[in-house]
C-alpha cells in the first residue's frame, strides 16, 4: 500500500493532513483506494493494477481534496484557481 505513486508521467499523492477518512474515494475506486487500518488515512492499495481514470475518480470524490494528482510535475486535480480581483501585476497603480 502507497500514499505515493507514479504511473508514467502521472503521480498521485494523498495527503495524510487533509485526509478525514470518510472513504468516499473507496467507494469511487474499490479496490484502489483503501483506509488504512491503523491510522485510517487513506492509501492505494494496487498501484499497479490501478487505471488513471479510477485514480482520478477516487479524488473527484474526496470531499477535503485530499488526493493529488500531478503530470510532468504540473497539478491536475485539484486545480489551484488564481485570485480573480486584488492580486493581479496591475494591483498597485491607481487608476488616474
Amino acid at each position: 500500500m502507497a500514499m505515493d505513486i507514479t504511473k508514467g508521467s502521472t503521480r498521485v499523492y494523498i495527503d495524510p493532513k487533509r485526509c478525514i477518512a470518510n472513504a468516499k474515494c473507496t467507494t469511487a475506486a474499490p479496490g484502489v483506494y483503501v483506509l488504512d487500518e491503523e491510522t485510517g488515512v487513506a492509501v492505494i492499495e494496487n498501484p499497479d493494477d490501478a487505471t488513471i481514470d479510477q485514480l482520478f475518480a477516487g479524488a473527484r470524490a474526496c470531499p477535503t481534496q485530499a488526493i493529488i494528482i500531478e503530470q510532468f510535475g504540473r497539478r491536475l486535480f485539484p486545480t489551484i484557481l488564481t485570485p480573480m480581483f486584488g492580486a493581479g501585476k496591475n494591483s498597485d497603480e491607481s487608476d488616474s
